[in-house]
């Protein structure tokens, strides 16, 4: 009977780790005796870095079916050649003591875990933001905040002459979104040459991009600037109304449109987990980015691991949570793979001596567009802005979709996207 090595959620992380795991497998000879599940909600696989380019897309440009076809795709196209179990079901319970994963419609045992469900947004509580916010986390929410400017623009009239869009959070979607949205909406005006939408980002922080390099943080806020885009640092919200934000000081904000780009929290299902967790309900785990249960005397089933979101990793210098990243998750997929590949091997007496690697902390390189053909890259010391940036940012893009499809798919799919998002684009 075949053990089962159940991966949860296909996002950057899961995804990586069960494409590596069988190819792994499948080396060793091994695909008879390990069989690979990956289990997700839906269907496909986003790319959410292009999240908000989708937002921004007029639709004579491209409809939502093109859209689609460029952001998301199907885990069974992807992993068509791969001896890899898909389910499309929700997890609604783990058993980490019985070594069981309970979905909507079945129940999983597994050998070995990988847990990498992401993150859900964080409202910190703020009465009225939930229900009075459009966020950007999955494709239709991308079209619904694309469809509500589209709407809401199409509806100005005399007696109200300008469309407020506020965008709650200064981090890295939050700046790209505003600087994507004043551009697309001043382009669509252009007929009438006046530019009625004003675009706010209210940050909690001192400035936006909180936490990166001061040299990013200082392009980023001219870049905002120069295209309209209003900055209010240093403000909270305390409250928001059906139209009206109230921030901390008592100072009132209108919206027509809110969007809520200023935080994620882990997700719901691992706060009753059995496992140590840090105050914000993400799971601690080891160097080996294996689980650790909640107490010592406390055994769990199998072997547990956690990436993506859904971990807490601490920064060895500082000692803080680092922020979960895509290329962060990429890499803690390949150790997490390696590392049960170790242990089967040791299983399976195919080594005497296993190597199980540990993830340290790097900091990445890392890509912010600000509206247009402008962005700016770190990558290591070096700061790359403007042209060449957005160049930079499409090669990066292109290089993904390698690791995950076959070349003339990717090449195909990359190409589209191109002609259909360079129609958003001015050079900045």
């Amino acid at each position: 009977m075949k053990k089962n090595i159940v991966i949860l959620g296909a996002g950057f992380g899961g995804l990586r780790a069960a494409k590596l795991l069988c190819k792994k497998l499948k080396n060793l000879s091994l695909h008879n005796h390990y069989q690979v599940i990956l289990i997700d909600r839906y269907d496909h696989h986003t790319y959410t870095p292009l999240l908000y380019e989708v937002a921004t897309t007029a639709k004579e440009t491209a409809d939502y079916l093109n859209l689609k076809s460029l952001t998301t795709y199907s885990l069974k196209d992807i992993l068509n050649s791969l001896n890899i179990e898909i389910i499309y079901d929700e997890v609604q319970h783990l058993d980490l003591l019985e070594g069981a994963v309970h979905l909507a419609k079945s129940k999983i045992k597994f050998d070995y875990l990988i847990i990498a469900l992401g993150s859900e947004n964080n409202y910190f509580d703020i009465p009225g933001l939930k229900e009075n916010s459009l966020t950007l986390k999955t494709f239709d929410q991308a079209i619904e905040i694309r469809n509500a400017i589209w709407f809401a623009l199409d509806n100005l009239d005399s007696k109200k002459n300008s469309l407020n869009i506020i965008i709650g959070g200064g981090g890295s979607t939050g700046v790209e979104l505003a600087g994507e949205i004043k551009m697309w909406t001043c382009q669509l005006e252009k007929d009438i040459k006046i530019c009625r939408t004003n675009v706010k980002i209210i940050e909690a922080a001192p400035t936006v991009l909180p936490g990166f390099d001061q040299r990013v943080i200082h392009i980023v806020t001219k870049r905002l600037k120069k295209l309209g885009v209003k900055l209010m640092n240093g403000r909270i919200i305390k409250e928001v109304d059906k139209k009206k934000i109230i921030l901390d000081d008592g100072q009132t904000v209108n919206f027509d449109i809110l969007i809520w780009t200023g935080g994620v929290k882990a997700i719901s299902l691992t706060k009753n987990l059995p496992l140590r967790l840090e105050k914000k309900g993400r799971i601690e785990v080891i160097g080996a980015l294996e689980c650790l249960p909640e107490s010592p005397d406390l055994k769990i089933y199998g072997h547990i691991y956690a990436i993506g979101d859904n971990v807490c990793v601490y920064n060895p210098k500082t000692e803080k949570p680092i922020p979960g990243t895509a290329r962060a998750a990429i890499n803690q997929a390949k150790i997490v793979s390696q590392n049960i590949i170790e242990e089967i091997k040791k299983e399976k007496g195919l080594a005497k001596k296993i190597t199980i690697r540990t993830y340290q902390h790097k900091e990445y390189p890392y890509i912010i567009p600000i509206g247009g053909k402008f962005a700016i890259a770190k990558v290591g010391p070096f700061i790359i802005t403007g042209f060449w940036g957005w160049v930079l940012k499409g090669l990066v893009e292109l290089n993904y979709l390698f690791s995950i499809m076959d070349f003339k798919k990717a090449i195909k799919i990359w190409l589209k996207g191109l002609k259909v998002f360079i129609q958003n684009d001015r050079l900045g």
